[in-house]
């Protein structure tokens, strides 16, 4: 198969990276508006650099697309592509405004291609060996989970607990605090105001599950991403788990409960956060070619916008907000 990458910076070049891991695939092209990060990411992978997307998908009808442009320019590349027939892997958040995430979606099936979004904080090796304990029922009844996390990465906590524990459908929240005082200013590329995007110095918020669970995500721009990205602690009925200090260096962070370890299988060891990345990429591929595979999808993006409105105007009005099980048809 052949892929493509639309917006050659960092993220591009971790998406080309990956694909050129695969034995089966073959990047093909590189677009930038920037000719000149075209031009480098393509010499090095050895492919051709555009600067125009729409003549890039005409020209090498790719079969796979990642999206990786400025979050608030998701949306126009990602429909073409599809329209053109490819697959696509979008990076978070998946679109300015809901909106344009319901267009994406509502594209995605009609052309019945694959629409993912890059959710690769569910590749984490511990996520993954929580999830299979709290599937195998080995904890008990999860009661309360309190995730902390950076602001930047509270996007991946609406997704997290959505992936580990089902359904939101109630959030309450309060937020100090506003966008002039985040110093990465991504919000200017035109992400709605509807939308919570990077809450600056403190916002709290109380989720409430389909089963019961009652979630709080806490999240501010004065975490150091060099200290921690995520802190995870649940409560069950059977003890107490967390997992600390999910860091860039070691992203799967330090076990600690009260529940016997004897009785869990080992925990993983330590992963880079980078090469997550990878693993995200590759299970998109798994799912194009209809292997088993761990995904975000299109409608889990959209879902977490869904979310982080809810969130946003639950604080504004001072409200709890419900969540059916579709906000937006």
């Amino acid at each position: 198969m052949k892929a493509a990458i639309i917006g050659c910076g960092g993220q591009g070049r971790q998406h080309a990276l990956a694909y050129t891991q695969l034995p089966d695939i073959q990047v093909v092209a590189c677009c930038d508006i920037v000719p000149e990060k075209a031009k480098a990411l393509a010499q090095e992978i050895g492919a051709t650099a555009f600067t125009d997307y729409t003549k890039m998908l005409s020209t090498v009808h790719p079969d796979l697309v990642s999206v990786c442009t400025l979050e608030g320019q998701h949306a126009a590349p990602a429909i073409a592509a599809l329209q053109h027939r490819a697959h696509v892997l979008c990076e978070k958040m998946l679109a300015a405004t809901l909106d344009e995430a319901r267009a994406m979606v509502q594209t995605a099936r009609q052309t019945q291609r694959l629409l993912a979004t890059q959710f690769n904080y569910r590749h984490i090796p511990s996520v993954k060996w929580l999830k299979e304990l709290l599937e195998a029922g080995t904890l008990g009844e999860p009661l309360l989970v309190v995730l902390h996390t950076h602001a930047y990465c509270h996007h991946h906590g609406i997704d997290l607990l959505r992936f580990l524990f089902g359904e939101i459908v109630a959030v309450q929240a309060t937020i100090r605090g506003d966008r002039t005082e985040v110093p990465y200013r991504g919000w200017e590329t035109g992400i709605s105001d509807e939308l919570l995007y990077i809450p600056s110095r403190a916002f709290g918020g109380i989720l409430h599950f389909e089963h019961k669970l009652v979630g709080v995500l806490a999240s501010s721009i004065h975490h150091r991403l060099d200290d921690f990205m995520l802190e995870l602690h649940l409560l069950t009925s059977r003890g107490r788990l967390v997992l600390r200090r999910m860091r860039r260096e070691n992203i799967c962070g330090e076990l600690d409960t009260n529940l016997l370890l004897s009785e869990l299988p080992p925990f993983p060891p330590p992963m880079p956060f980078d090469a997550t990345f990878a693993l995200s990429v590759h299970h998109f591929v798994r799912a194009v070619q209809g292997k088993p595979a761990v995904l975000a999808t299109g409608e889990d993006g959209l879902r977490a916008m869904e979310v982080e409105w809810a969130l946003r105007q639950a604080s504004q009005r001072g409200e709890t907000i419900q969540l059916p099980p579709t906000i937006f048809v």
